[in-house]
């Protein structure tokens, strides 16, 4: 039955049937009633019982209700849900979504294929809703829904990870303030003691010379005491008063002559207790003890790879039709969870990739070849252009690319690595690193140890952020990664039987590297710890000439590039 005031277009609704409507109410209580009424006041369709009860309410009872042959076939402000068929276009809220376009996949009313998909070709939802639900072709979108779900249980579960990381940092860093509280309790302790048992030993020193003093002039007093009553003695001769008169003089003599001695010996110190001045200063500081700093984002936890066997996924197009060449893929950087940037050595390109989505977030032409890139803070990504001599900084925000300032290098720059405000670039012509700064001051190069020239042929590198942070340089002539300390000392070489021409060197996680071996197909697990490789992807799992790697620790997924095709090759963690 055709909804009375509802007008058709014969040329876009041709065919459809009209939408039922239900009853509101009934509807929030999940029941499905259809509607024989509608309440002006409420703006609500309402079905028979629910037009029954809304006149014996007495809040109600006055409201304006439209029998079902007066009711509006639509209500502007009604919900959506009145409506069986589908539901009401956002872009236009008095028509309803009827057509599906392919291409855009966009879906709209009549008036939206008119204004935006004239030259679409679209689907009529009511012709063919029926087939797509009987013939299950909905169940297409499984694969994408349980890869999807799949994602989210991995992020799930690095949430879960991070709760742990957070509670074992916690506990690490409150047992670090508190020894460090117990080491300054003690110094103070310590301290606190040396500065008692120094005030008591000036006040014995000065007491002891005090007492010796005044038991030195009670003896000396005792003395002339006796002197003077030996004088007034009756009892004694003429002679023997004189005798001890003479004596009494010359004893007094050394007694006077003794008195200004006395008098020096007559004082004791006066002594004061001095804070110290960092001590004070201390007191006053609002960052006493230390301070609690954000240095960084905690890591999400990363499993040994060595434990991890891996399933190779369907490789990713990443081709667009701007692409001229075809799209090899020298360079690879995590951007953000599951977010790649890609560069293209042909088509002087770069990319921003969604492996999730396996779609091409943003494509940016270059002023040259681009062959490594890496991501810097604030959005910002760098890039090497070996035959233009050039560092090309790029933006990234909000998921668009766009050319930032150029830096001018010298030839053949190749791979580019970014640690604590300071880039590492590799050169192929006068084998070397350079470091410097983001404005391009030359801080050091990396050359010659002992006067032996370190390098072949670096092409790519990384910095693994241990402690201490080290720099690693893949060669591909000598079949080898070096390891640098970060002021250039040689740390280490690396090489394996099994890894030839290698290329691309990145950091997965704490004390592990990938390393891509171009001739021999593989991708090799560095262990700093021990500095032993091991082979976890080779041609059994079509790595087939890999010289980019990368690895997101969000998805467990490591994705590899290769010069010669354009699609990525995807592995995830099983």
């Amino acid at each position: 039955m055709e909804v009375p005031g509802r007008k058709r277009d014969p040329d876009l609704d041709k065919g459809s049937t009209d939408a039922t409507v239900y009853c509101q109410p009934c509807g929030e209580g999940g029941k499905r009633a259809v509607a024989q009424g509608f309440c002006q006041t409420c703006e609500e369709y309402m079905c028979a019982p629910c037009v029954e009860y809304h006149k014996r309410l007495k809040v109600t009872r006055n409201h304006v209700l439209l029998s079902k042959d007066k009711m509006p076939s639509y209500y502007p402000s009604t919900k959506q849900s009145a409506i069986a068929d589908t539901e009401y276009c956002k872009k236009h809220p008095k028509e309803m979504i009827k057509f599906y376009c392919p291409t855009h996949g966009d879906l709209g009313c009549g008036d939206c294929v008119v204004l935006d998909h004239r030259n679409c070709k679209v689907d009529y939802i009511a012709d063919v809703a029926k087939e797509f639900v009987i013939g299950n072709q909905f169940k297409e979108l499984e694969p994408s829904i349980k890869q999807t779900e799949d994602i989210f249980s991995g992020y799930i579960s690095n949430v879960k990870e991070l709760f742990g990381e957070i509670e074992n940092q916690t506990k690490d860093e409150m047992d670090r303030l508190k020894k460090f509280r117990a080491e300054i309790n003690t110094y103070l302790d310590r301290r606190e003691k040396e500065l008692l048992d120094n005030l008591h030993h000036v006040k014995n020193e000065d007491e002891n010379l005090l007492k010796t003093l005044k038991n030195d002039c009670e003896l000396t007093k005792a003395g002339l005491e006796a002197m003077r009553m030996e004088l007034t003695s009756g009892e004694v001769s003429v002679n023997q008063r004189y005798v001890t008169a003479r004596r009494a003089q010359k004893e007094l003599r050394v007694i006077r002559d003794e008195l200004w001695k006395t008098a020096g010996r007559m004082k004791a110190r006066k002594f004061r207790f001095t804070k110290d001045a960092d001590s004070e200063r201390l007191l006053g500081s609002k960052t006493g003890l230390g301070t609690l700093d954000v240095v960084e984002n905690l890591n999400i936890p990363v499993p040994d790879l060595s434990t991890v066997t891996w399933k190779k996924e369907v490789d990713i197009y990443v081709g667009t039709p701007q692409d001229q060449n075809i799209c090899g893929i020298n360079g690879l950087a995590l951007l953000s969870p599951g977010i790649f940037l890609l560069t293209y050595w042909e088509n002087h390109t770069v990319k921003l990739m969604n492996v999730t989505t396996r779609t091409v977030m943003s494509r940016l032409e270059l002023p040259g070849e681009p062959w490594d890139v890496c991501v810097l803070p604030d959005d910002q990504a760098a890039v090497t252009l070996s035959d233009n001599s050039i560092i090309q900084l790029l933006s990234t925000k909000g998921g668009q690319l766009s050319c930032g300032k150029k830096i001018k290098v010298s030839s053949g720059c190749r791979g580019i690595g970014y640690y604590n405000n300071r880039l590492y670039v590799s050169y192929t012509s006068n084998p070397r690193i350079e470091v410097m700064t983001i404005d391009g001051h030359i801080i050091s190069t990396f050359q010659k140890d002992d006067g032996r020239q370190l390098f072949q042929r670096p092409l790519y590198l990384t910095v693994s952020a241990s402690t201490p942070p080290t720099l690693y340089v893949s060669d591909s002539i000598a079949h080898t990664v070096h390891q640098l300390s970060l002021d250039g000392k040689v740390l280490g070489e690396y090489s394996n039987e099994t890894l030839k021409h290698p290329m691309s060197v990145v950091q997965v996680g704490p004390g592990q590297l990938l390393v891509c071996g171009s001739t021999s197909h593989n991708v090799m697990l560095l262990t700093e710890r021990d500095g032993k490789m091991a082979e976890i992807l080779g041609r059994n799992d079509k790595a087939t000439c890999p010289y980019s790697v990368a690895f997101c620790p969000y998805t467990r997924t490591i994705v590899v590039g290769t010069p010669y095709n354009e699609s990525l090759k995807v592995y995830n963690a099983n």
